[in-house]
């Protein structure tokens, strides 16, 4: 038999089937493998919903949308404003969005405990201890200029907003710090519940004396003069990963889509650590909605470049909430945490040097 003869016969007749049948072919989840054009990967259109709350560092997915960074990855992204971080876990559960930006708490870990299937991808910010500060305690002018809370001791004689979720996320993790290197726990202070929008008229009218605030609330609540901040709160937890990239179903369940997501926003990433440019700043107004002139005096968020995760400050802010019997059960990483998707980037886009 001429078997090379017969081989070109069975190509003939396979070409033949797949004009009339198209051989089209998707994967289990019904998001298309890319196709190949011109010998290169054209990456085809998925569709992500994106979670996005007003917090400065969130600029992050604008500058990843703007720029183009999601759509050359083929990622067709919506992104949804998000009003409460608090509402955020449970939209991921509910595949409501597809990824977000939460901040660490037991809620999250509760949630994987029972099976949610989401995980940590990325970072997206870290306490960082420079010459101004993205995470700090405010509190109004005249006491700061009268040193009334400068003794932590003190501070069980105020009334305190720590967050909308009392002691049970980052903000109580970074008090309970604080406070214990005058040998007081969260248990020795009041906390108020005040929800964001009325936080800095409760402070500036006395109904309460000490706020936890991040950016861009920081720089809203000083501009006036009439509050101040009364200590950086980054010192009491130094490199916590205090804000975490988390991804619901639709990206962990297919690596290509959850791949090309880490490409967009490393370089989203590193456009905005590169500061105040004039972009960044353009971009940072049209996400927080503050003016031109509050933006340029914020304090510029960190994280690494590299997508890089402090496991050990995670680590010792799981354990915390475990002391403070506030978890189901204990999590290991294997189960809440998955870099592979960074992992896949910087080997595609190369690390650089924080």
């Amino acid at each position: 038999m001429n078997y090379q003869y017969f081989s070109k016969a069975v190509i003939v007749i396979i070409a033949f089937i797949c004009i009339g049948t198209s051989c089209t072919k998707t994967t289990p989840e019904e998001i298309p493998e890319p196709v190949k054009s011109n010998n290169e990967i054209t990456p085809t259109p998925v569709k992500i919903k994106l979670g996005a709350t007003p917090y400065f560092s969130n600029t992050i997915f604008l500058i990843a949308e703007k720029e183009g960074f999601f759509a050359e990855q083929g990622l067709d992204v919506e992104i949804i404003p998000i009003k409460s971080i608090n509402n955020i876990i449970p939209m991921l559960l509910n595949e409501d969005i597809d990824v977000s930006a939460p901040g660490l708490s037991a809620a999250f870990f509760n949630a994987v405990s029972r099976g949610g299937n989401i995980k940590i991808i990325m970072p997206l910010t870290d306490f960082t201890v420079k010459e101004c500060s993205t995470i700090a305690y405010l509190a109004r002018t005249e006491d700061v200029e009268a040193n009334t809370y400068d003794d932590l001791r003190n501070w069980t004689k105020a009334r305190m907003v720590v967050s909308i979720n009392g002691l049970n996320s980052t903000p109580g993790y970074v008090l309970g710090n604080a406070l214990a290197t005058v040998d007081l726990t969260v248990d020795d202070v009041q906390i108020e519940v005040v929800d964001l929008p009325a936080q800095e008229e409760a402070l500036r009218t006395g109904q309460i004396d000490i706020v936890y605030a991040v950016e861009p609330w920081i720089t809203r609540m000083t501009a006036q003069g009439d509050i101040s901040i009364l200590t950086p709160a980054e010192q009491y937890a130094p490199d916590l990963t205090s804000s975490i990239v988390v991804a619901g179903p639709k990206i962990l369940d297919n690596p290509d889509v959850g791949n090309r997501f880490a490409i967009a926003y490393l370089k989203a990433v590193r456009q905005f650590m590169e500061g105040p440019t004039e972009r960044n700043i353009a971009l940072a107004v049209e996400h927080t909605g503050l003016s031109k002139e509050l933006v340029e005096q914020i304090c510029w968020s960190n994280t690494s470049p590299n997508g890089v995760m402090n496991m050990d400050s995670l680590m010792d802010y799981k354990n915390w909430l475990i002391d403070r019997g506030l978890l189901d059960e204990d999590v290991i990483p294997e189960k809440f945490y998955d870099s592979s998707f960074v992992d896949h980037a910087v080997q595609i886009i190369g690390t650089i040097n924080p």
